[in-house]
């Protein structure tokens, strides 16, 4: 197979799921500013955004270490990698969030609650480690999904040479390790909480690939099925078959505003939250008509946007770059 694989509808789908989470925050996590059940319920389908990148990311780096031919030998370089990949904008937004937070109490009216972080809470988003520590908070809500990915690239690293040596047993127990998982791990903040989702993406780059056979698929995915249904709400297991199947049937669709949202949705991801999401809460103080709520919601989209698209510039483009020159 070449060593450039590349399935566009996934930037599409990323750039959707990015821009989807972010609506859902304005609409529905702004506190009390859009009041209409029907436009929250609405709205609320947004947070599946998260699933889709979980699907994805299980197609994407395998699909990655398959064409490299991936062996426990690269392990070191295969992490520093995806470090240098997602660290700096990372860390970029931390700063951006803690000044946020810090300045909030001067932006909004008195009287509002004080959430600035402690410098224990900054030192831990180092290396993810917020959920291992009681009482800490992420300084953006949208970490706990950053350490859910970097806790499945170093899962991954440990367990994805069972499946590239052809022996059924060794995959079977590879299976086993990530379907099983859900049924023990209640807490979102972890992995193995959602490792489901992320094995039917694998699954599917492994058929493929032709690493595994059209039957060998089918059951594996079932039992995906079995253990989202199970373990997840049924709208969890409709977004993920639904996200697999776009995929599957529309491999080659494209748009160049599709493939440009999906180039900046990481730092969409990253930022929306901590500007965007700070103009609409700071405005929501101020504009509370209806159009008004839409002009909001709407300026704080554009302005997430156009963040985005300098901040992928500047920080995020050039770690992708540098990744490259590993080897």
């Amino acid at each position: 197979m070449s060593n450039k694989i590349h399935i566009p509808i996934i930037d599409v789908l990323r750039g959707f799921a990015a821009l989807s989470v972010c609506l859902f925050h304005y609409v529905c996590t702004t506190t009390g500013y859009i009041q209409n059940e029907l436009i929250l319920q609405i709205f609320d389908f947004g947070s599946r955004g998260v699933q889709v990148f979980f699907i994805i990311s299980g197609m994407v780096i395998p699909l990655s270490m398959i064409t490299l031919g991936y062996k426990y030998a690269a392990f070191k370089v295969f992490i520093l990698k995806r470090f240098i990949r997602i660290e700096p904008p990372y860390l970029v937004s931390v700063a951006i969030g803690v000044i946020y937070l810090y300045s909030r109490n001067y932006l909004l009216p008195a009287g509002t609650v004080d959430i600035t972080p402690s410098f224990r809470d900054i030192l831990l988003h180092l290396g993810y480690l917020i959920p291992f520590v009681d009482g800490a908070k992420w300084v953006n809500t949208v970490y706990w999904t950053l350490s859910v990915e970097f806790q499945y690239y170093l899962y991954l690293a440990l367990i994805f040479p069972l499946v590239l040596n052809n022996k059924l047993v060794l995959r079977l127990l590879f299976y086993s390790l990530l379907l099983l998982p859900p049924f023990f791990v209640k807490s979102e903040a972890f992995f193995f909480h959602w490792s489901a989702f992320f094995l039917l993406g694998i699954v599917y780059i492994l058929w493929l690939t032709t690493k595994i056979n059209k039957l060998e698929y089918f059951i594996i995915t079932g039992l995906c099925m079995v253990s989202l249904a199970l373990n997840n709400e049924l709208l969890d297991l409709t977004v993920g078959l639904l996200t697999v199947a776009a995929i599957h049937f529309f491999k080659n669709f494209t748009f160049d505003y599709g493939k440009r949202l999906g180039n900046i949705s990481y730092s969409l991801y990253l930022l929306h939250t901590l500007i965007g999401g700070a103009f609409v809460n700071v405005m929501s103080h101020k504009f509370t008509l209806p159009y008004q709520k839409f002009i909001v919601i709407f300026l704080g989209v554009l302005i997430s946007l156009a963040s985005a698209a300098i901040f992928y510039r500047f920080i995020e483009k050039p770690s992708q770059q540098y990744t490259k020159k590993i080897k």
